[in-house]
């Protein structure tokens, strides 16, 4: 594996990661960003050594680099901070994922425990990333239409909402 790629890394998943979950907004997209980096610390504890050689030498992907991990992370963040926030740290994971899954390194547990680690290819790797890409996006759009159908702060403000009568002085 070739030092630009080891060490491009991170800036690829980072990037991957904001791009998909960018319709959803910058909180979001830092929410990504930190799942889609902070999961390669598992390489560190499976390799017992933080040295990018032994690191990058293992023969697979720890098993944490899977769906399971993602739709549990997911669901936890969802439940604590909003659906938003789940999407973004689920998605930000899958797209790390398949980004790990795409290229030609060590074999990636993706459907750990129900399927053996491998890799996809770079075309399924885009068309996964494409669909993560496509549920930001819908997910964007329900929010939006949610909080335009929601009656505002200030008509609510009196307990009767859109039917309150104007007060004179």
């Amino acid at each position: 594996m070739s030092a630009l790629r080891v060490y491009s890394d991170p800036l690829q998943h980072a990037a991957i990661a904001a791009a998909v979950v960018a319709p959803l907004g910058r909180n979001a997209v830092r929410t990504a960003v930190a799942a889609a980096l902070i999961i390669d610390v598992d390489h560190a504890v499976a390799a017992r050594s933080v040295r990018v050689r032994a690191t990058t030498g293992l023969d697979t992907r720890p098993r944490t680099h899977s769906v399971v991990t993602a739709l549990a992370t997911g669901a936890a963040l969802g439940a604590l901070a909003g659906p938003v926030q789940g999407w973004a740290a689920f998605a930000g994971l899958v797209s790390h994922l398949l980004h790990d899954a795409g290229d030609q390194a060590a074999p990636t547990p993706m459907l750990w425990p129900f399927a053996p680690a491998r890799q996809l290819g770079r075309k399924r790797q885009l068309a996964g990333t494409a669909v993560l890409a496509l549920g930001s996006l819908a997910l964007s759009r329900r929010v939006a239409a949610a909080a335009s159908s929601a009656p505002s702060a200030a008509a609510c403000a009196d307990g009767d909402g859109a039917s309150a009568r104007p007060r004179t002085a």
